[in-house]
């Protein structure tokens, strides 16, 4: 996703008040680690064991790649909503928010920790990358953004 495709999000997401750019900088960065191709498999897959194998998958989905378990309580029973809403942005932002805010991390390093497990360096950078774009987008475009991190 590039800045020019970013903007119409931000608006869209903005039109509710201020925004998250921690989230907003993960969906960007997830986005460049796994393709749509990946992210559709990893529906399909979820489809499978919710319809047939009628079991939770145990995987992250959409484009925040957040635990299935996030989206469960975000959609609820409705199974097809859900699997729909991974293919949203707006529902990723939504469901990335939900997982920030059910973790509080205290730092940048602990957010990326506790989002990503181990992030490499790169996965490190090109977040930082993103954030420093969403909030020079936000900017420019007014957008308030919400704090998350403690200042310190």
């Amino acid at each position: 996703m590039t800045i020019q495709t970013a903007r119409p999000l931000l608006r869209r997401i903005s039109a509710g008040g201020s925004i998250n750019p921690y989230a907003i900088a993960f969906i960007l960065t997830e986005r460049t680690f796994r393709g749509p191709v990946v992210r559709v498999m990893e529906l399909l897959y979820s489809a499978v064991l919710i319809f047939i194998g009628r079991s939770e998958p145990r995987i992250t989905i959409g484009h925040s790649q957040v635990s299935f378990q996030f989206w469960r309580f975000c959609f609820g029973r409705r199974n097809s909503a859900l699997l729909f809403g991974a293919l949203s942005l707006e529902a990723s932002y939504r469901v990335c928010c939900l997982y920030l805010e059910a973790h509080q991390p205290q730092s940048l390093r602990q957010m990326l920790i506790c989002y990503n497990g181990k992030p490499s360096q790169l996965y490190a950078s090109r977040f930082i990358e993103n954030l420093n774009i969403v909030l020079t987008l936000a900017a420019s475009m007014r957008i308030e953004t919400a704090r998350m991190l403690p200042s310190k």
